[in-house]
């Protein structure tokens, strides 16, 4: 293949490579106008500057540039159409070129963006309609142009940048042979037999090309071309020759780093013949399930596997829903049976020699229950983990956030996900932050980074926020350091395509509950020494803390992750600041708790209970004991002096009674027995027990000392 460099001068040259071992490269999709495309020849000359196609050759060497790339490929430029032979070879080799780029910048040289819109992406209302009206979309070669590249972003006639490919190139390859033949011909092309030939690299076939031929005959080739190589490869009919690609998400072109964990992950998965099964482990939000997402994506690039099942094991149902689609996918017989076990069909296909190579990713599998638990004997609610293919053409990756859970699905093969490099998760906040202004001052970042504790969930949130508020780093920043911010910006809900709908995207949500409960009691203790908790390292929130004693009786102490203490005791305080706006609510609810003819004996009874113990933690405890008095003698009235409710309110009203006198003993102790206010906390506590004793007087069993027969 040629490939195209600017020169120091401003021209262009073109330079033949292997295209089996290409340098990195950007490529171009744009729509032709006749008689203005800058073409081999004139590259080749240094001419074509005067044709209106000129301004897309110097946008892609701009872009490119900007993008740090050398190297750029145009179709009219970097192929010579004369030559039948290169040109054969070239439309057979495109689709392979365009899923090899970097990059696919689309240009639209029919969209154009008014001079006074600042910022394009933020304001799609603009060009929104021009946009679907492009007649790129209608060409027939740029349908394989959306759908090969790993990156495709759009650009207007200024080149400036609308946007990028979101869900279709995953959605696409779910569709039968069919079906793809249909978008072909409702798209337009010059030459009718190309309606054919762009589909070839879709396919991935080979075909000599025979302009002449007609459409008709070219698709009847295309047709027993597919038919061919079908042969002998059992149940993937012509339905389903495509990859079959069942990821939730798009690619996130926004991935940076981890090359060292993708490629353990590929010589564990793809380089034996055996069964091979690895699990990634880590803290929430450290990227797991994003590194699984492009590890999937780059097998089928690079074609190392036929097909991807993307299988969440959030809960049970989500397993079998998605194994029901699986099933789908694949047109398993049997599978419309309302007696049919899913789960059984899918594992004996995967497990079949006819089933080709695949990979399955089961993520999220942080609940061993879901995967190991067995509801009963039934071969239907069996363990899921039964119905995991061992077939040796295929491969499991489990994303979890449980070391624990790590351990018990894979024991040789786990991988722990740490924090991003600082150089990792700076070029992630860079690719995240839509304006390059809001990212001038270098030691605000390297500040806040430092902050977010490299963490990528918690880069991408504060990077939505930035976005979205048009705020600089730097004052991002200053925000998060501001008291009680922290927690506030951690739980600011943002869109993430690449999260599960309904699942919460925040850093302050992606911890396990038990965890979260031993956390919000630690985040109130000093961030260092603290005693170990194996569930909490088991979920990476803590690490252990290497020590010069060794031994048996030697103390284990763990350090909490920056973000754990800072966001646990952020929590705290909110809740203690809720706790000062409910004791606004407590007039109303000791209003409820009288209306007599409103409320029934019983709820009052309930709410009176509630009002009491939220006195007592304000230390008012001559309310509480009234209002705990007035409980028993409702609940006595409505349901009996035996009722479990009415012994339960007794309880309460004697705990009050306790609490009020060890506050008299506190008072006697530090102002003394004569001081006013001590004389005056004893008189109430004495009435208010002598209240008590005489609401309680006809209480049989409390007169004898003896409790109630059972």
């Amino acid at each position: 293949m040629r490939l195209l460099q600017r020169l120091q001068d401003g021209g262009f040259k073109l330079t033949s490579l292997n295209d089996e071992h290409p340098p990195p490269y950007v490529i171009l999709s744009h729509t032709w106008t006749e008689g203005q495309e800058v073409i081999h020849n004139e590259v080749e000359a240094g001419e074509g500057k005067n044709k209106t196609g000129y301004d897309k050759l110097w946008f892609c060497a701009e872009q490119a540039a900007t993008d740090d790339y050398q190297y750029f490929w145009i179709d009219t430029c970097c192929i010579d159409k004369a030559d039948p032979v290169e040109l054969s070879t070239a439309i057979n080799s495109m689709y392979r070129w365009y899923q090899r780029a970097a990059k696919c910048y689309v240009y639209l040289s029919d969209v154009s963006i008014p001079v006074e819109v600042v910022d394009a992406q933020a304001f799609q209302i603009a060009w929104e309609e021009v946009f679907r009206q492009s007649r790129w979309f209608t060409r027939v070669w740029t349908l394989q142009e959306l759908l090969a590249p790993p990156c495709v972003q759009f650009f207007s006639r200024e080149g400036r940048q609308l946007g990028s490919r979101i869900s279709l190139e995953q959605e696409i390859h779910q569709y039968s042979i069919t079906e793809r033949m249909r978008w072909a011909a409702t798209r337009t092309t010059t030459l009718k037999e190309d309606k054919v030939y762009c589909l070839l690299g879709i396919f991935g076939v080979f075909l000599p090309l025979i302009y002449g031929e007609g459409e008709e005959y070219a698709t009847q080739r295309l047709e027993e071309e597919i038919a061919r190589r079908q042969k002998g490869q059992g149940t993937r009919d012509q339905h389903n020759l495509s990859v079959s690609q069942l990821l939730p998400f798009p690619r996130n072109e926004r991935f940076v780093g981890r090359e060292d964990q993708l490629q353990s992950l590929k010589q564990t998965l793809f380089c034996s013949n055996t069964h091979s099964c690895m699990t990634v482990y880590g803290l929430g939000g450290c990227g797991k399930s994003a590194l699984a997402l492009e590890f999937a994506y780059r097998a089928l690039t690079d074609r190392v596997t036929e097909r991807v099942f993307w299988v969440p094991a959030i809960s049970r149902d989500s397993f079998e829903l998605a194994y029901r689609e699986i099933a789908n996918s694949l047109r398993i017989p049997g599978i419309s049976d309302s007696n049919a076990n899913i789960n059984k069909l899918v594992r004996d296909t995967l497990s079949a020699d006819s089933s080709g190579s695949w990979l399955m990713i089961v993520d999220n599998a942080d609940d061993p229950v879901v995967l190991q638990g067995i509801i009963n004997s039934d071969l239907r609610s069996a363990r899921l983990s039964d119905f995991l293919s061992c077939s040796c053409q295929g491969a499991i990756l489990f994303t979890t956030r449980s070391r624990k859970a790590a351990q018990t699905l894979t024991p040789n093969h786990v991988l722990e996900l740490k924090d991003m490099s600082q150089a990792e998760a700076r070029q992630l906040l860079v690719q995240c932050v839509i304006e390059e202004a809001l990212l001038n001052d270098s030691l605000a970042i390297e500040q806040l980074l430092s902050i977010l504790a490299y963490l990528p969930l918690a880069i991408v949130q504060a990077a939505a926020f930035i976005n979205s508020n048009g705020t600089s780093v730097s004052k991002y920043v200053s925000l998060f350091e501001h008291a009680g911010a922290e927690t506030e910006l951690f739980s600011e809900q943002f869109e993430d395509p690449s999260r599960y709908e309904g699942m919460d995207s925040t850093i302050a949500k992606t911890q396990d509950l038990l965890a979260a409960e031993y956390l919000a009691f630690i985040a109130c203790i000093d961030l260092q020494q603290i005693k170990a908790l194996g569930t909490l390292t088991g979920y990476a929130f803590i690490t252990e803390r290497q020590q010069t004693v060794q031994g048996p009786e030697r103390e284990s102490f763990f350090d909490m992750h920056r973000l754990e203490h800072g966001e646990r005791a952020g929590w705290v305080c909110t809740a203690t600041n809720r706790l000062n706006d409910l004791v606004l609510y407590l007039p109303h609810a000791i209003s409820i708790a009288g209306c007599e003819d409103a409320v029934d004996e019983a709820i009052r009874a309930s709410l009176l209970e509630r009002v009491g113990q939220c006195q007592e933690s304000l230390g008012q405890y001559a309310s509480a004991e009234a209002s705990h008095r007035q409980e028993f003698l409702l609940r006595k009235r409505a349901l009996g002096p035996e009722h479990p409710s009415t012994l339960t309110s007794i309880s309460n009203l004697a705990l009050s009674l306790a609490l009020y006198e060890r506050a008299c003993t506190a008072y006697q102790t530090v102002l003394g027995t004569d001081h006013p206010t001590t004389c005056a906390c004893c008189q109430h506590y004495n009435e208010a027990h002598l209240r008590s004793e005489q609401a309680l007087s006809n209480i049989s069993y409390i007169e004898s000392g003896k409790p109630p027969s059972a």
